[in-house]
């Protein structure tokens, strides 16, 4: 349905990804929207489904943000002009995206996080403003300036008392205007701002994962709990003399140091499973139903699918396959049967059961019911599946 063009991946990756913004004229020739503004405002109304409104003026203050679901009077009453709706995750509702997310998995797929749509008439936008992660925005519909400064900005000043984090100050040194089908890339940090030039301006926004410091650190110090190895205690076996009972003294800093030290040390092993099912962690929907089943031949009966909203990965290293779903851990016999079964899981979207393998292994067999019985793997809707 869609092709990347124009694009050298080699050259993207060596001299643009995470450095410096790209323009890619025409980078989806022939791009239309599978969407159009009515029926992105439909789902922006459907609870479940992530939305927002963003109006620049003819509010009670300028940059007014508000969060869906919204109802059709709230879509009546907007202003003609400076104003956005984005709705996020819209590959979990509209299965064609998942195909154009499929153009962009040169970089890993478990880095990517989402599709965004957003609609604006004219001179809509949502402000000046930094992301931090990566962006491919591809124009969809009608025409938008962007507007960048070429120098990441790590710590900028925003407008005070906005719920949206607005730049105070924004000098672009480029701007171009994006017809339907040009595609701009921009790594982190990078101050943009895009404006809507006439109505019906379109634009979808393929994001990327990029967990912080912290996010890793709660997925280290819970795997390594599971675990028993933050159990081990302080311990001050050479204590110095004479010294203030009151003061902390090099000494102790260095003995919690050497303490978290070894905790690291010690984890070695565990970081494919800290790792793995940080990026893969996800919470499955309770509106999309599943079954449950107590042996394979009660799923052949069926045609399969992911779980719009499962998140798959796997890792391999010392006769050891992992596959992560949903923030779990499957463990199986490294072999190029299973490494070629699990690829397949976690790179397409719907399967025959046959495509699934009943039957190759115990180990898979076992894994592949509890797939199904968490609902990582629902049956197929073709209704839902058709869009």
């Amino acid at each position: 349905m869609w092709t990347l063009q124009n694009l050298d991946r080699d050259d993207f990756l060596a001299n643009y990804w995470q450095k410096k913004p790209l323009l890619i004229r025409q980078a989806l020739p022939g791009f239309e929207s599978v969407i159009s503004p009515e029926e992105l405002a439909g789902l922006a109304m459907e609870p479940g489904v992530h939305s927002r409104l963003v109006i620049e003026k003819d509010a009670e203050q300028p940059w007014q943000l508000s969060y869906g679901p919204f109802d059709e009077e709230r879509f009546t009453s907007l202003p003609p002009s400076h104003y956005s709706l984005l709705v996020s995750e819209c590959e979990k509702w509209i299965p064609e995206l998942r195909e154009l997310l499929d153009q962009f998995t040169f970089i890993p797929r478990w880095r990517i996080d989402d599709l965004m749509i957003s609609y604006a008439p004219d001179q809509g936008s949502v402000g000046p403003h930094i992301d931090e992660y990566d962006v491919f925005l591809i124009q969809a519909q009608g025409r938008r300036e962007w507007m960048i400064e070429s120098g990441a900005r790590e710590c900028p000043e925003l407008i005070e008392g906005l719920d949206l984090a607005i730049l105070r100050e924004f000098d672009p040194d480029q701007r171009w205007v994006l017809e339907p089908g040009d595609l701009l890339y921009l790594p982190p940090k990078i101050p943009h701002h895009g404006v809507a030039l006439g109505d019906g301006c379109m634009n979808y926004s393929v994001g990327f994962r990029a967990p912080s410091v912290g996010d890793v650190m709660d997925s280290f110090l819970l795997e390594a709990g599971d675990r028993g190895l933050t159990d081990r205690r302080y311990g001050d076996p050479d204590l110095l003399t004479p010294r203030d009972p009151a003061e902390i003294i090099e000494q102790d800093l260095q003995g919690f140091r050497m303490l978290v030290a070894q905790l690291l040390n010690d984890s070695k092993p565990l970081w494919p499973d800290i790792i793995g099912k940080l990026v893969s962690d996800a919470t499955l929907s309770e509106d999309i139903p599943g079954i449950e089943l107590t042996d394979l031949e009660q799923a052949a009966g069926f045609d399969w699918q992911a779980h719009p909203d499962s998140r798959f990965a796997f890792h391999e290293s010392d006769g050891r396959l992992t596959l992560y779903a949903n923030g779990k851990a499957f463990a199986l016999p490294a072999n190029l049967a299973h490494r070629k079964l699990i690829s397949r899981l976690c790179n397409q979207h719907r399967f025959d059961f046959a495509d699934l393998l009943p039957g190759l292994s115990a180990d898979w067999d076992a894994c592949l019911l509890e797939l199904i019985n968490q609902r990582a793997l629902i049956p197929l809707d073709e209704e839902t599946d058709d869009g």
